[in-house]
């Protein structure tokens, strides 16, 4: 099928990508020139494993290409497919500027019947007003158009696996022939379908990222408690995983979820409950043990070494490992953190990163505090000198650095494990005080 992807971001791009390796001929269109230069070239925006090689092997096949203008973008494809951003306004609710835009475009250059498939995340009610709004801006009779809602569930930094192995495909919409077509885009992947109606498509997103992370916060806050009884957290979760209704994923305790996902998509739950009149208790507490979950690890820090004037090494400023996504990256809050308790010097490392400037930080940063952040590239010198390492992002580089040598370049050798990423009892042996989220008496 002929395919126009409409934003070259995360996920537009992954999705561009797959559907032109699963042979359909694939148009990515986005506004911003210079990303569709790059991508011409074969440079991806973001990092994401797999997903250079499979960029490079499709463009010299020439089955993608990628492209600015509107017009053709729109007209030579049967299959509209959006993917763009919806960021969460200051309110929670999820702001609809790009998608609104998109629909000015394809209501421009429409000419011919065409199926508009909603990859981005949405309100719930969104893709019932996309068809209403389609119906108003085009003539629907000379040229009929449907929207699908065909949400997506990618992890970061497992995204080309996740395209390639979906654990579920849903299709919400009310025209079964425009259904079926969608259907037909993944006949050749090995994936069970759930066919829905909008509303039902769109809930299924947002209540799947909501349980997540409610999953996560709820492993933190028993990490609190076992912590205070010396309990091995990660014993607690292994034994709880093993019960079939209850799985070991996403039972990983540490400084709490980010990235662009999870804290949006709870955030416009709420919102959405608030319009409604309804309150979510067990949601809004999931955030609020999220958001108060570097705190306590601050304190747990506090507790051993009083931070003022110190010095410290912080591994990790994404989100997670495999991305270079620091949307509400926990290791940035917790640097935020660490100055406003009086660090005197904060060095960082992070894989994606090589300059400061590349840092994204939040929107109250005081601008003063970068003065005494510095990213830092030799990892030999990195400890030299510091009273604590603290580790926030699991980058498998980052287990294989050198522990024992650093313990004695310290002046005090403390590793703060937010993540626990790496061994206790190695650790120890290297001669680090290693403290991890609630590992228990005996580790």
């Amino acid at each position: 099928m002929k395919i126009t992807v409409i934003g070259s971001g995360y996920v537009g791009t992954t999705t561009a990508l797959v559907l032109a390796n699963l042979g359909h001929e694939v148009i990515g269109y986005d506004v911003d020139t210079a990303k569709v230069g790059k991508l011409n070239q074969g440079i991806l925006p973001f990092s994401e494993p797999g997903l250079d090689e499979l960029l490079q092997e499709l463009l010299s096949s020439q089955r993608i290409v990628f492209t600015s203008d509107s017009s053709s973008a729109i007209k030579q494809s049967e299959i509209l497919m959006i993917s763009v951003g919806t960021p969460s306004t200051s309110s929670g609710n999820a702001d609809l500027t790009y998608l609104e835009q998109v629909l000015e475009v394809i209501a421009a250059h429409i000419n011919a019947p065409k199926i508009v498939v909603t990859k981005s995340t949405v309100p719930i009610g969104t893709n019932r007003w996309m068809q209403e709004q389609l119906a108003a801006k085009i003539d629907t009779d000379q040229y009929p158009v449907e929207v699908i809602s065909n949400p997506e569930f990618l992890r970061e930094g497992e995204a080309l696996h996740d395209s390639l192995h979906p654990s579920r495909t849903v299709i919400g919409g009310e025209n079964s022939l425009a259904i079926e077509k969608v259907r037909q885009l993944y006949t050749l992947l090995p994936t069970t379908y759930f066919i829905c109606n909008y509303e039902t498509a769109e809930m299924i997103k947002y209540a799947s990222n909501g349980f997540l992370a409610t999953k996560i916060s709820f492993i933190n806050e028993i990490a609190r408690l076992a912590d205070q009884m010396g309990a091995d957290i990660q014993g607690v979760a292994a034994g709880m995983g093993m019960d079939p209704r209850i799985s070991p994923h996403h039972l990983y305790a540490g400084i709490g979820y980010g990235g662009s996902c999870f804290p949006k998509d709870v955030d416009e739950l709420l919102h959405l409950a608030r319009e409604k009149g309804l309150s979510l208790h067990l949601l809004k507490q999931a955030k609020r043990v999220n958001d108060s979950q570097i705190g306590w690890f601050v304190q747990k820090i506090e507790s051993l070494l009083p931070l003022k004037g110190k010095r410290v090494l912080v591994l990790g400023v994404t989100f997670k490992e495999d991305t270079d996504d620091q949307r509400e990256s926990p290791g940035i809050r917790l640097i935020e953190q660490l100055l406003d308790k009086g660090v005197e010097e904060i060095r960082v490392i992070d894989p994606t990163i090589t300059s400061l400037e590349q840092i994204h930080w939040s929107k109250g940063f005081d601008e003063r505090g970068k003065l005494k952040v510095q990213v830092v590239s030799e990892v030999d010198a990195a400890v030299t000198g510091v009273h604590a390492v603290l580790l926030t992002t699991t980058w498998k580089q980052f287990a294989a650095y050198p522990w024992q040598e650093w313990a004695g370049k310290t002046e005090s050798a403390y590793l703060f494990d937010g993540r626990n990423f790496l061994d206790p009892l190695e650790m120890r042996q290297y001669g680090w005080h290693y403290v991890g989220i609630a590992r228990g008496k005996a580790t």
